[in-house]
């Protein structure tokens, strides 16, 4: 039994592969002190990163989503946007577990609470990115007021996303029992 189609896997993979490209290469060139760490050609070869990496995440994902896993997509948006008791009292099992403390989970559906919140996180933090990314790239087009709040604003989504997707990560390869999910990501 699949879990994952392979077009939501594209997806998935897509999504992941560019935002971390993104982060990483972002961290580089917003991190003071960076160009003396890595030298100013590396920095500059972490902007054309940062802007090529900017196409796929873009332009791909969605399309993905929508032409090869219609119906996926809208079962995954059903899903993510329902909250039940259930899902509340995940947070407290989790915290317990995830400390080496016993914790009895309470049953969840196809995806537990907080791939629920990431789901969330990452469907806002998309158009935010994306909005503000392309507004920077632009942005002579823009008042100089507006442009500090949209820097703001990329910065600090992209903090709240690279936390996110990073404690994704390690609950996919390093924590017990959340393993099955990145098995679905690879193989179906």
């Amino acid at each position: 039994m699949y879990r994952f189609g392979l077009a939501s896997r594209l997806a998935h993979w897509n999504h992941a592969l560019t935002f971390l490209a993104l982060l990483f290469t972002g961290m580089g060139l917003v991190i003071r002190g960076a160009a003396g760490l890595v030298g100013p050609e590396t920095l500059r070869l972490f902007g054309t990163v940062h802007r090529i990496a900017a196409i796929p995440f873009t332009v791909a994902t969605i399309p993905i989503l929508l032409l090869g896993a219609r119906r996926a997509t809208a079962r995954w948006l059903r899903e993510v946007f329902r909250f039940d008791r259930d899902d509340l009292r995940f947070f407290p099992a989790f915290v317990r577990e995830f400390f080496g403390l016993t914790a009895e989970s309470p049953p969840q559906g196809r995806f537990n609470a907080g791939e629920k919140v990431n789901s969330i996180l990452q469907i806002i933090g998309w158009p935010t990115m994306v909005i503000t990314g392309w507004m920077m790239v632009y942005k002579t087009s823009f008042p100089p007021a507006l442009m500090q709040w949209v820097i703001a604003i990329h910065s600090g989504m992209a903090m709240l996303l690279g936390c996110a997707v990073l404690g994704h990560i390690y609950l996919a390869l390093l924590m017990p029992g959340f393993r099955e999910g990145l098995s679905g990501m690879l193989s179906g």
